[in-house]
């Protein structure tokens, strides 16, 4: 009886860890299409979703802004960086290095980026998650 317990309990926390799992990644990787199609996701984003972003020009540089949400309990680590683009789809600089970024459990961050020159006129985030 006392096994039989003990199975039961242990079926129902995997149920429930599987679940929870699933939900994560259940969760769409943007707010809306637009934001969608500005995004190169690597794998899921463990429950993360890019809930804004903002784009404009500073003294002839664009400029991006991007919030994240965090919509599960769980710390996820996400990986980024910033492809640019000049007006031909070609990419304008050497590339940027993966920036690693924790997100608490129902926790939003934003994170930004500059393009190299003038020639960029548009980008894509790169992302990839791991939970913590």
């Amino acid at each position: 009886m006392k096994n039989a317990r003990l199975l039961a309990a242990s079926a129902l926390f995997a149920a429930c860890w599987i679940t929870s799992a699933q939900a994560a990644n259940d969760i769409p990787n943007a707010s809306s299409a637009g934001i969608a199609a500005k995004l190169m996701v690597r794998g899921t984003l463990e429950g993360v979703q890019v809930v804004d972003l903002r784009s404009q020009r500073r003294n002839d540089v664009m400029v991006v802004q991007a919030e994240m949400q965090n919509l599960t309990d769980k710390d996820v680590r996400v990986y980024y960086r910033f492809r640019w683009t000049d007006a031909a789809g070609m990419q304008v600089g050497d590339g940027e290095v993966w920036k690693p970024l924790m997100i608490l459990g129902r926790q939003s961050q934003l994170i930004k980026g500059t393009a190299y020159g003038p020639q960029a006129s548009d980008f894509k985030i790169e992302m990839s998650a791991e939970p913590r």
